[in-house]
């Protein structure tokens, strides 16, 4: 049975909502009681479950960290799993980032496209089989999450209070089906300035260091600023030689004389610098200019076991599978004053592979050079094979909706299956093809077309978790 197409009577309601929810500043602050991730994230919490109320949805909310609404009758349950949480709004936005501007077929603003969108289409999805009157032998939720930008503690709560999915999905990434996400730690490398009355001054003092961010996986730009008072005259010259040498480093002077030194992620292929990562990038050239810094062990760490490389060679730790591929490593933000130096990594290892482990092989490299690592969060690998049963009800929820075979892909990146023990996927919601909707970047928006030719996808796949296989073709 295909019933898809008819999702599109709520159009109007579904852009309506979108705009609506993203209007609700829902990004992560100081908890307060009842409001564990504080009270915007709340105020989108608390909209999602009235607006399912008058849907006709009973509806739980699990102490503020995520609730759901559902549909249906029996002892298993199946789900879609969305998010009312964003990232923060950031900067070079050209409209009003929390206006939900409905402007030339599409819907701006943050959170339109991850994961506010999804989460209207899942609800009205669900009112669409409640309308047809459609059951099965299970129940039927959309659960909406508030903490899944920020850790994902939400899910934690709640599945130690409310039953595990048998079958589900979370529409926060793309089509067709994302059967493995690869295990993920955020490690942060760090080191202290200690005194000492024996060491030298350093001849180029590093005043601060800073690129990156946690929106964006590769660091664009990296900026220094650089004391040069005990270089020499010739020295300097070199020095402003050397940066310009290079085409992705640019310098100026502030008004007390110190050297800022940008870099950025061009591309060079012949370059010992050349990598998009702006942070490999400046510790790279840094290090190769023969003048000794203030952080000298902390910067040649960084470039001689991490730096461009990503496969995690140099570290110890690289590894591969047939299901996920090879290990990937990369420096994702870096920070520097005159007493501390931290510099974040995120490693993304083998469904097949032993986190733990990995961990251990580079903090016993890291303590060798006195560096010191902090596992700062751990997601754990999903991997569900061909044959689970979800994977073979959205497989056959997609070829009925696009004429196309469901192929499977794999991620780096997290969703909230990774919190469903192996009974979950990400599907959808971005088509094949499809356009960059400037997910965690200024200027977010959703094609309304877009968002509701993922809604037949959506609504069939819901339909075929709810329906037993036998029961599909009636």
């Amino acid at each position: 049975m295909i019933i898809g197409n008819e999702i599109h009577k709520y159009r109007d309601e579904i852009t309506t909502g979108i705009s609506e929810l993203v209007q609700i500043r829902s990004i992560m602050a100081d908890p307060e009681p009842g409001k564990p991730f504080g009270a915007g994230v709340d105020r989108a919490l608390q909209h999602m479950l009235r607006l399912a109320e008058s849907l006709g949805f009973e509806v739980t909310n699990v102490d503020g960290y995520a609730g759901h609404a559902e549909y249906g009758q029996g002892e298993e349950i199946a789900a879609v799993l969305v998010h009312l949480d964003t990232v923060e709004e950031g900067e070079g936005w050209t409209v009003s980032p929390f206006a939900g501007l409905i402007e030339n077929g599409k819907i701006i603003g943050r959170g339109a496209s991850d994961n506010k969108g999804p989460a209207v289409v899942a609800l009205y999805a669900l009112k669409t089989l409640m309308d047809i009157g459609i059951t099965g032998n299970r129940r039927l939720r959309v659960i909406f999450g508030t903490n899944e930008e920020s850790g994902m503690r939400d899910l934690d709560y709640y599945f130690e209070r409310e039953q595990l999915p048998v079958m589900a999905f979370a529409p926060d990434a793309g089509y067709p089906i994302f059967n493995v996400e690869m295990g993920s730690m955020n490690v942060v490398l760090s080191s202290e300035q200690e005194a000492s009355s024996t060491r030298p001054k350093p001849q180029l003092t590093i005043l601060s260091l800073k690129g990156g961010n946690m929106l964006t996986l590769i660091p664009q730009i990296c900026t220094a600023s650089l004391s040069l008072a005990l270089l020499t005259d010739s020295q300097v010259a070199y020095f402003h030689d050397a940066v310009n040498l290079q085409e992705n480093l640019s310098f100026t002077y502030d008004e007390d004389g110190n050297l800022l030194l940008t870099a950025g992620s061009e591309f060079l292929a012949d370059s010992p610098t050349g990598s998009r990562n702006a942070i490999a990038n400046m510790v790279a050239f840094l290090c190769a200019q023969e003048l000794t810094t203030n952080w000298d062990p902390f910067l040649h760490f960084l470039n001689e076991k991490i730096g461009a490389e990503r496969s995690g060679q140099s570290l110890g730790i690289a590894c591969s599978d047939s299901e996920s591929g090879a290990l990937i490593v990369y420096l994702r933000t870096i920070s520097c004053d005159l007493h501390r130096a931290e510099s974040l990594s995120n490693i993304r290892y083998p469904v097949s592979h032993d986190g733990a482990g990995i961990l251990a092989t580079v903090d016993g490299l890291a303590g060798k050079h006195g560096i010191h690592i902090e596992l700062t969060r751990h997601l754990l690998p999903v991997y569900v094979p061909e044959t689970h049963p979800v994977i073979v009800r959205l497989s056959r929820a997609y070829k009925k909706m696009t004429g196309d075979e469901a192929v499977l892909l794999r991620m780096g990146a997290g969703t909230y299956a990774r919190k469903l023990r192996n009974n979950g996927v990400a599907f959808g919601a971005g088509l094949p093809g499809g356009v960059d909707t400037h997910v965690h970047q200024a200027d977010e928006f959703v094609y309304i077309d877009d968002m509701m030719k993922h809604a037949e996808i959506c609504l069939q796949g819901m339909y075929e978790l709810l329906v037993d296989e036998l029961m599909t073709e009636s």
